[in-house]
Formats: structure tokens, sequence, C-alpha cells
């Protein structure tokens, strides 16, 4: 399905698709490379035993692997290590995207041969829709007063489209590592993708996520363990003065994006992350569209 759409807009890269919870149903889809894991929560690092499922499962349909990771505490740390151990062993070219510091020091250190891809906590991008109204100038009058807010420099707008990743000195801190690959979310408004040739993009399609705590709501409201509800529920926040719905699945903030013909002007992008969070639930459900 999400092959056919990018053939369809004659865009032709990398494909790969997000798998956050095992399910050897993805597998029916046609795509090079699964990212599988939670990018934003310690309480869904996979255990070892699924994980390794995972991986045989991929490389029984001839796909690459891509492991995610969060930020973490030391117990996630010590996963999270346990699970670059059982890579190694079962898989010989494999990544680990990282969205924590202190992971990246922990792998480089002790998997020097692991293949580190910078995550999209890390790439430090502006990402909230809602803020497309204000940086181009679109905002409605207050209700009360019938006055319009100030105008926002062209400077702000520019500052949006940007990200920590397009610093040269940055860069070169990443070549020195051996990061040859950072991952960013497929933004509302145009984006200043500045890359040197040996460093690539992978864009995430067609959920952006847009903020993402230590915890879930729900845990924070009722002080419980994690009962990972989040498997099965989800929230959708929408206002008549928003631009974009918010979807809240567990402790992370997303917004959905459906036009994904642009993403052929971005040279330094060759690889698109498919992370249908909605089809997640159908494909645990059997119900697939």
């Amino acid at each position: 399905m999400q092959a056919k759409k990018l053939y369809k807009e004659k865009i032709y890269m990398e494909l790969a698709i997000e798998m956050k919870l095992y399910d050897n149903l993805i597998f029916k889809e046609k795509f090079d490379r699964l990212y599988f894991a939670d990018a934003f929560c310690q309480n869904l690092i996979p255990k070892k035993e699924v994980l390794l499922k995972a991986v045989k499962s991929a490389q029984n349909n001839g796909v690459k692997f891509t492991l995610n990771t969060p930020y973490v505490t030391d117990k996630g740390i010590k996963q999270i290590l346990e699970n670059t151990e059982l890579l190694s062993k079962h898989e010989s070219d494999f990544e680990i995207v990282f969205n924590d510091w202190g992971v990246f020091y922990e792998i480089q250190k002790r998997f020097p041969e692991a293949k580190l891809v910078l995550g999209r906590l890390l790439t430090k991008q502006r990402t909230d829709p809602n803020a497309r109204s204000i940086i181009l100038n679109r905002q409605t009058a207050n209700l009360k007063t019938h006055k319009f807010p100030k105008k926002i420099p062209e400077s702000m707008y520019k500052h949006f489209q940007g990200s920590i990743i397009n610093d040269s000195v940055f860069q070169k801190y990443l070549a020195k590592n051996k990061i040859k690959r950072v991952e960013i979310e497929y933004l509302m408004w145009n984006m200043d993708i500045k890359l040197n040739s040996k460093l690539k993009a992978s864009v995430y399609y067609p959920y952006a996520h847009i903020t993402t705590t230590r915890n879930c709501g729900l845990l924070n409201m009722t002080y419980s363990k994690c009962d990972k509800i989040c498997k099965n529920v989800s929230i959708e926040y929408n206002d008549a003065q928003m631009d974009f719905p918010y979807t809240v699945i567990g402790n992370t903030v997303y917004y959905k994006i459906n036009d994904i013909t642009k993403i052929k002007k971005y040279k330094a992008v060759n690889r698109i992350v498919f992370n249908n969070l909605k089809t997640y639930r159908e494909y645990r459900s059997g119900n697939r569209t």
C-alpha cells in the first residue's frame, strides 16, 4: 500500500516501515527496511526474544533492519545494550537510531561496529503544525478586541525551517563519529536541509512527532504503573482554532501530513519511513485497509 503510493507519485528512494510492536502481517507489504521498536518510550523497549523474532522475520523476507531506541534511564541503557549485543550476534548489517547521547556513548564504546543514526529528538526541529499560521503571518483577529497580532519577521520562518543538522561544526562532529544518517520529521512548511554529500536524511511519514515526555498522561494523572495502554488507545484532540488536530499515543503527540509530493525537492533525503500509527492497530486486530 505504501510503496504503491510512492510509485504513483514517481518517488523512488529506500522505503522503510516502522513497526513498534511485532506483527508478522506487516511483511505482506512491499518495503526495503524495517524500523523496529519505539523511539520515544523506555517502557516499550522490546524484550530480547521479541527483538530476535523481528530480526529473523526481516531476514526471512529479505528486509534490512534498523532498531529504534528512545531516551532512557540507566535501566533503559542496560536493556538497549543487551539488545545491541543480541543484534550483533544475529545480524551482520544493522542500524541503531539513538535519541539519547548516553545511548550513543555506550553503544559506540562497546559496539564500535554498529551503524549509529541520529534520531529525531536530537535533530532539534520545530515541529508544531499549529505554528504555521503564526510564522506565515496568517493569524486571525482576536475575537474580543478584533485586533490582529503583531507581524512575525521573516527570520522566524527561516528559523522554523532549519535544524541543528545544517550546522557545519555539528556535521563535522557526526562525521568524526562515523554517523552518516540523520532522522527528521516531514514538516508542514518548507524545510531547509543543507547536508554535506556524505550525510543523508530519513523522513517520517505520514505522522510527525510534536513533543514527548518521560511519562504518558495516564501515568502522570493516576500515579500507576505502566500497563502499555498505548498499544490499544489513542487520543484525538481537535479545536476549531487548530489548523491540524493532534494525535496522542502514550507519551508522545503527533500530527498527520497527507501530501508526500514535495519530498522530491530535498536532495539529501533518500529514505522514507512510513509510520502509520492507526495502521499498527489495524494490523494487530487483523483488519487491514
